[in-house]
């Protein structure tokens, strides 16, 4: 009997899914007491920090040349896809509702697929088409809750195409993710993008303004501490890893768990399960599943 052999970069998508899952109850926390820029740069704050003490055995090696080398992708994955994800996402939260914008970025898979079509020149096969589909039939069920006919209902807004913007930043960023991570290992890399998007919410800061959160606030510290070393730090290491492993077209099928994971974690956070999660998450889980099944067939490196 065949042996089903994982390749080890699923792990690294779903724990990366997972943790930006858990994000969305953190975040809400952090947005009590402040607005969605003082909550990005806190989020950053943290996570760079994080990643600057995993890799500071690295900076007595990285010199400024080496930097200068991989320059583009550092800014691309940084400011324009981090960073850019980050602001068009939370200012399009602003006048959309939260379903419209989970279903947009339900499209990040196909988006991702059809960006590395046109970057890398990848190829688009036929299971890719068909796990992507079952996958977010998975994710309309879920956000539907188990009453997809309830969509037909919904208005559309600016908001939506602001979302949009953001999906279309993070499709081109995985493929920019694959395109140029392998100037750097995967920690320095990860590093570098994350303090240019950190410093973009810096330069942000002094236009709004800025009031800190009262100490004695522990929800926001520990959400934001987690938002740090989960959701960002642990996150996009395994997620930029998983991309370059598994590539973009592949790996951009795993941002569906993100809502399903968020759905889980609710129970933690006073919410229930209820069955339409269970069907969801089997359709989602499918997906992957198909997908990954097929691609052990083929290099995933070419994928």
């Amino acid at each position: 009997m065949n042996k089903i052999q994982i390749n080890p970069a699923v792990f690294l998508l779903l724990g990366a899914a997972t943790f930006w899952g858990l994000n969305f109850h953190e975040a809400k926390i952090m947005l009590r007491y402040v607005n969605f820029i003082e909550a990005g740069f806190w989020r950053y704050l943290f996570g760079v920090g994080f990643l600057f003490l995993l890799q500071i055995r690295f900076l007595k090696d990285l010199s400024f040349q080496e930097i200068k080398k991989g320059w583009k992708g550092i800014f691309l994955v940084g400011f324009v896809g981090i960073f850019g994800f980050n602001i068009f996402f939370f200012w399009g939260l602003r006048y959309t509702s939260a379903l419209n914008a989970a279903l947009i970025i339900g499209l990040t898979p196909a988006t991702t697929l059809l960006a590395s079509r046109l970057i890398l020149k990848t190829p688009i096969y036929n299971r890719q088409k068909i796990g992507i589909a079952i996958a977010f039939a998975g994710v309309v069920y879920l956000l539907s809750k188990g009453r997809p006919d309830q969509l037909l209902q919904l208005q559309w807004s600016v908001g939506d195409l602001l979302i949009m913007l953001a999906n279309l930043l993070f499709a081109v960023q995985n493929v920019w993710i694959k395109q140029y991570a392998v100037v750097h290992n995967n920690l320095v890399f990860t590093f570098l993008t994350n303090v240019v998007c950190f410093l973009g919410f810096v330069l942000l800061l002094p236009m709004l303004g800025m009031n800190a959160p009262p100490v004695s606030t522990y929800d926001f510290w520990l959400s934001a501490i987690g938002m740090g070393l989960l959701g960002t730090c642990a996150a996009y290491l395994f997620w930029n890893k998983g991309v370059q492993q598994l590539g973009a077209a592949n790996a951009g099928l795993f941002i569906n768990v993100v809502p399903l994971a968020a759905a889980i974690f609710a129970v933690f956070f006073g919410e229930r399960l209820e069955w339409y999660h269970a069907i969801s998450g089997g359709l989602i889980l499918l997906g992957l599943f198909y997908v990954q099944k097929a691609t052990n067939k083929k290099s995933p490196a070419n994928q």
